[in-house]
């Protein structure tokens, strides 16, 4: 099913038509589609019925002023089938009526069924639609129920969220195709907080001035906006003790309740409008979207009143900078002595760890500061600070309002470090990769180790837009800056020069600046540098030193208070795990990456970790937990080279195991632009390429490996490169081969690896008719795979072995400790947690953690969740 304009729908289209394939196929049912207002229920309701050209159409929509009207709602879905509608029926009797009509007509053609707003459909309508719904199943009749939240419970639900922000731009191009100034598109994507309509109405609403460039931008809906009105109606219903209670949640974004006294009495009447929630002791604003236009709605009389009441009520001691954002929210501008108390607030909250706090303080100090300098100066921290706390967007925001302010050069320097490193971790790369090379100019002479960071991250940068040209500029850019005697500078310089050497081509040459950079690290505190260390161990082959290098750098990017950089320090950490075949210790680091990741707002890590999620599993054989995990990173991993290159990878494992060689040898050609997924999907390449005939694909593939892991000296390396000429080779030539490859792998204690290649040599022996020899290569690998919980690769050893004529079922190996994967179920399990809330957690399928609970439970010696919980308290 396609829909025009609806980005950032594909789960909610593909679940949709899902439901039109399963009532085509006379096994049909119902879906809840739910959200809240202007986030684009109505919009595929109707590309569901533009998708059902073959079906019959019924649309029915509940309304506010008929919700009083008992069976409006069902006269309504009578109209549509053409039926009488009884009254002097039970309501039971209707009902069946209802369904009996709908169950023949669909004998006809399908019948779909869209219900909006259903959340105002009278109650008895209600009762009696729901009633047909739960009767779809079996029938060509499909039922789509779209209102807000919550669900019903009764039926499967799409949610629907809020979109991202790329997403976002995507539809403000389909309503503005003669394009936005870029500040004012960044604006109203922020401004409308991911929700469709108010994008619409907002893009609708610019002015020439606005499009221009030459006005600023809106700050809230227009006051005609349909969504603007109806939180206007939600809060025009509110009682008056209701109304003060929202203005001064309003006012306040979030209050804790054990401030307030008589104003909680309304507290069930404002949160059953869904204009503010509860959440713990603390009440909030649901969402910024609702905030700006309760905000433009209130009277400056009543928003004053409001700040002045929550200043008092806080002012106990305990909250003095919430008191002081109250007085600044409506005091004189410029006022320098509250200014100066703001920040001096901001700082206290930073040292504390508070960024969000410190960053609004910072703002409002910035607002009441007349001193250009000094007002540039407390934007940056705000910005900065608001980053830390996981708000990019609000911190692109807090810069744009930097810019006019920026004629000092450090100032500018430092807005764009900070610029950059948002658009690397959370934008575009290719403009991070911009504005760093800007920010290292700007601070080159002030702060020299600014300026290296700046051109650390731009490197970085083009690798993550997959710009090897801009590398090799940067690269020149930082062999020019000045090196005096600080270690920073001169592990940047070998760093550079490393990497630009492999890029090339020249392993040898990159040997010793990569060897430097790794000793280097050892003098230089701070994440940064042990991560490009952990990066350069990688490269160097030596993946035991890149997993200490990339652990230390957790260790500090957790311990400096920020946890900025942790996201992209775990994904090193995941790659030496994986290098080293720790895949629960690899899929451990992209769990808590990625979650790190959310939770920083940084969705460009966040794409890197599912990757590296998906790849594990592919390469473990997991096809299913492979594709769960793609399907959620194809669309965000486009425009990076990166998790693109890992993508394509995990799609050839994944391919190779169903016995396509062609389509993954294809597949993997697409991970040429990456240099190194190139190299490290050699093994793939060569093993497709032999499996499909193409053996000059092969040779050339190996070449390029073989002049890399004869640079390491890496046996773990070097027993992969033999392992491919084996797969080249024939007759005694390929069994010496296998032979070195096994001494390798086990000399590198690489077991997986050496599983692989058992598996592969003894199918070699098994099939030139050597199965004595083939049969303990083969039980070693099926052995080896169910340690790894491979299941299929231990399903293959384990058929290859039977046609090698093991005659016994062997049983699985005995007294082995839980795996971490296995042990972190058991815990989830143990805290009470189902298998679906289990498999969303850690990124799995729920047939997959069903899988797991079975090997615990044949592990331990249980049968049930109850001992499994007994065991783990």
């Amino acid at each position: 099913m396609s829909g025009t304009g609806l980005h950032g729908r594909d789960s909610a289209l593909a679940a949709l038509s899902g439901l039109l394939a399963r009532a085509r196929g006379k096994t049909g049912g119902t879906l809840e589609v739910r959200g809240e207002p202007g986030l684009g229920r109505t919009a595929l309701l109707d590309a569901a019925a533009r998708a059902a050209d073959d079906f019959r159409v019924l649309r029915l929509r509940g309304s506010a002023g008929e919700k009083a009207l008992p069976g409006a709602g069902l006269l309504q879905l009578s109209e549509a089938l053409g039926t009488a509608c009884d009254s002097a029926d039970t309501d039971f009797a209707r009902y069946q009526n209802f369904t009996r009509a709908l169950a023949e007509a669909a004998r006809e053609r399908p019948v779909l069924c869209c219900v909006d707003d259903v959340d105002q459909l009278d109650p008895l309508s209600w009762q009696g639609i729901s009633f047909c719904a739960r009767r779809a199943d079996g029938h060509a009749i499909a039922f789509l129920l779209a209102g807000g939240p919550p669900s019903t419970g009764d039926f499967p639900v799409v949610p629907l969220h809020p979109l991202g922000a790329e997403a976002s731009r995507r539809l403000l191009d389909d309503l503005v195709p003669d394009g936005l100034p870029p500040d004012l598109a960044e604006e109203l994507v922020a401004l409308a907080s991911g929700n469709p309509l108010a994008l619409t109405e907002l893009a609708d609403a610019l002015t020439p001035g606005q499009l221009a460039g030459t006005a600023p931008p809106p700050v809230a809906l227009p006051a005609e906006s349909r969504l603007r009105q109806r939180f206007r109606c939600r809060y025009d219903r509110l009682s008056p003790a209701a109304q003060g209670l929202v203005r001064l949640v309003v006012a306040a974004g979030r209050v804790r309740s054990g401030i307030l006294a008589d104003e909680l009495r309304a507290l069930d009447e404002v949160t059953g409008s869904r204009l503010v929630h509860e959440d713990g002791d603390v009440i909030a604003v649901a969402g910024q979207l609702t905030r700006s236009c309760l905000i433009a709605e209130m009277s400056w009389a009543d928003r004053y009143a409001a700040h002045e009441k929550l200043a008092k009520l806080l002012d106990d001691g305990q909250h003095p900078l919430e008191v002081l954002a109250h007085r600044a929210a409506i005091a004189p501008r410029p006022d320098t002595t509250l200014a100066d108390e703001l920040a001096e607030a901001a700082s206290r909250a930073r040292q504390a760890s508070d960024y969000e706090a410190a960053s609004g303080a910072y703002r409002q100090a910035a607002d009441l500061t007349a001193e250009p300098r000094d007002r540039a100066l407390r934007l940056l921290s705000a910005a900065r600070d608001s980053w830390l706390a996981g708000q990019a967007q609000h911190s692109r925001v807090l810069l744009r309002r930097l810019r006019p302010l920026t004629c000092d050069r450090t100032i500018r320097g430092l807005a764009a470090l900070l610029a950059g490193e948002i658009e690397l971790r959370d934008g575009a790369p290719a403009a991070g990769h911009r504005s760093l090379l800007e920010a290292a100019d700007d601070l080159g002479s002030a702060d020299p180790s600014l300026a290296v960071t700046a051109l650390m991250r731009a490197g970085e940068a083009t690798f993550a837009a997959g710009n090897l040209h801009g590398f090799f500029t940067t690269a020149e850019r930082a062999h020019a800056l000045l090196r005096p005697s600080e270690p920073l500078l001169h592990l940047m310089t070998d760093h550079f020069s490393g990497l630009e050497a492999v890029l090339r081509g020249e392993h040898e040459r990159a040997r010793e600046p990569l060897r430097r950079v790794v000793t280097a690290a050892a003098n230089v505190p701070g994440c940064a540098p042990k991560a490009w260390a952990a990066l350069a161990a990688l490269v160097l082959g030596d993946d035991q030193r890149a997993q200490e290098l990339a652990a230390q750098a957790v260790a500090a990017a957790t311990g400096d208070g920020s946890g900025v950089l942790a996201p992209w320090a775990l994904d090193f950490l995941a790659h030496a795990a994986l290098r080293l075949d720790h895949y629960a210790s690899a899929a451990s680091a992209a769990v808590d990456g990625l979650r790190l990741a959310q939770a920083a707002g940084q969705h460009n890590c966040v794409v890197h970790h599912l990757a590296m999620l998906a790849l594990l599993a592919a390469r473990l054989g997991d096809r299913e937990t492979a594709l769960l995990r793609l399907a959620n990173v194809t669309e965000d991993a486009r425009d990076l080279a990166g998790p693109k290159a890992l993508n394509a990878w995990a799609r050839a494992c994944l391919e190779l195991t169903e016995d396509r060689p062609a389509d993954a040898l294809e597949r993997l050609r697409a991970v040429a632009p990456n240099p190194f997924v190139r190299i490290m999907a050699t093994p793939q390449v060569v093993e497709a390429a032999v499996r499909c005939g193409e053996r000059a694909a092969a040779t050339e593939a190996l070449e390029r490996f073989d002049e890399w892991a004869c640079s390491t000296g890496s046996p773990a390396q070097l027993a992969l490169s033999q392992r491919c000429q084996a797969l080249l080779a024939a007759g005694e030539e390929a069994d010496e081969h296998f032979r070195e490859a096994l001494r390798l792998h086990r000399r590198a204690d690489r077991p997986f690896e050496l599983a692989r290649t058992e598996l592969f040599y003894g199918e070699r022996l098994r099939r030139h008719r050597k199965p004595r020899n083939a049969r303990k290569y083969l039980r070693s690998a099926w052995q080896t795979f169910q340690r790894y919980e491979a299941t299929y690769w231990a399903d293959r050893a384990r058929a290859e072995l039977r046609a090698a004529g093991e005659a016994v079922e062997l049983p699985a190996p005995a007294g082995l400790d839980l795996t971490p994967q296995q042990a972190q179920i058991s815990k989830l399990v143990a805290a009470g947690a189902t298998n679906r809330e289990i498999a969303a957690q850690l990124f799995l399928s729920p047939r997959t953690v069903e899988h797991h609970l079975r090997n615990i439970f044949a592990k331990l010696g249980i049968r049930s969740r109850v001992e499994l919980t007994t065991l783990f308290r």
